[in-house]
């Protein structure tokens, strides 16, 4: 097996040029997702990268276009709709357990 260049570290921002040959993804549909507000790149100096949470997002954005034909006013809105389902996930879980959380759900 042949080491890739950039191998995939978690937690570390990945070069533009890794995620479009990792993610089977054109420049042209990551620009187009750059532009759309659904990723962001950072760049630092002349490269480009993405961060972790962003590469995450390229991967189900494929996923949702390539595997169910999703379109990308589709994808935002699940991706919208995820976001928020993490984010009361992640709420729920600071509730002590047996507390009553019924009030806080209305």
């Amino acid at each position: 097996m042949v080491e890739k260049e950039f191998p995939n570290v978690p937690g570390r921002p990945m070069p533009v040029a890794w995620v479009t040959e990792t993610y089977s993804v054109s420049r042209q549909t990551l620009s187009l997702l750059v532009r759309e507000g659904l990723v962001e790149i950072e760049k630092e100096g002349s490269a480009s990268f993405l961060r972790p949470e962003m590469i995450e997002r390229v991967r189900i954005i494929m996923a949702l276009r390539k595997e169910l034909g999703v379109n990308l006013a589709g994808v935002e809105i699940i991706l919208r709709l995820r976001h928020q389902l993490l984010w009361y996930r992640n709420r729920l879980r600071d509730f002590p357990e047996g507390s009553c959380i019924d009030s806080d759900l209305s």
